[in-house]
């Protein structure tokens, strides 16, 4: 069952422009509710997104899936139907706080629903930063870079620049790598994604125009 669907990202749009601040894309309210819209790609369970008390996180909140399934394959993701980019300088700060198979933070950029995404994916475990395309729910990868220090039981922030189809990936302010890739050229929302039994925290997702 999925329940992020394509229209629902047509609902509102946010239209970024240089003159404008920063903005939060909503992932959990101030008393502790799910703000983002709910999904899943590949197979596997209904994601289980719950709000987890974190004095470090935004507003004391931070957005976790707790589901603990293990299935290689599965893809709960979480999308800020209210953000709407084409081009975005996006910067998501996570925690990976568990996970046997996969301790996998990502950020997706330019969703038009839960099977046709850009995310950038990060996995303590593994030292890795990637960046994969999901294009009708397959999943490829377009640039990967390990030996990175993804420490768990640690803040991070992974900071994603897209503009046209230019990406520059960097990790707590340290330049990752650069890629091109122009499958999906269309503006699509932003949200937060996590792989088979990862646990990841998320603490906030700031998205500004293109700098």
């Amino acid at each position: 069952m999925l329940i992020f669907r394509a229209g629902l990202v047509l609902l509102a749009t946010v239209s970024m422009t240089p003159a404008q601040a920063q903005l939060v894309a909503p992932l959990t309210t101030s008393d502790g509710k799910i703000a983002c819209t709910q999904g899943i790609t590949g197979v596997g369970r209904i994601a289980q997104w719950e709000a987890v008390q974190d004095p470090v996180a935004l507003g004391g909140w931070a957005l976790s899936e707790t589901g603990g399934d293990a299935t290689d394959l599965h893809f709960p993701l979480c999308i800020s139907a209210q953000t709407v980019a084409r081009d975005v300088d996006a910067t998501l700060r996570f925690k990976a706080v568990g996970g046997n198979h996969a301790r996998a933070a990502g950020l997706v950029l330019r969703a038009q629903s839960a099977n046709d995404y850009y995310v950038v994916r990060a996995d303590a475990l593994e030292g890795k930063v990637q960046l994969y395309r999901m294009q009708r729910g397959r999943r490829a990868l377009i640039k990967s870079h390990d030996g990175i220090d993804i420490a768990s039981d640690r803040w991070h922030a992974l900071r994603v620049i897209l503009k046209g189809a230019s990406f520059e990936v960097s990790l707590d302010d340290k330049p990752v790598f650069k890629a091109t890739d122009a499958s999906l050229p269309m503006a699509g929302t932003v949200g937060v994604w996590s792989q088979a039994d990862s646990v990841i925290r998320f603490g906030s997702l700031v998205v500004a125009p293109v700098p």
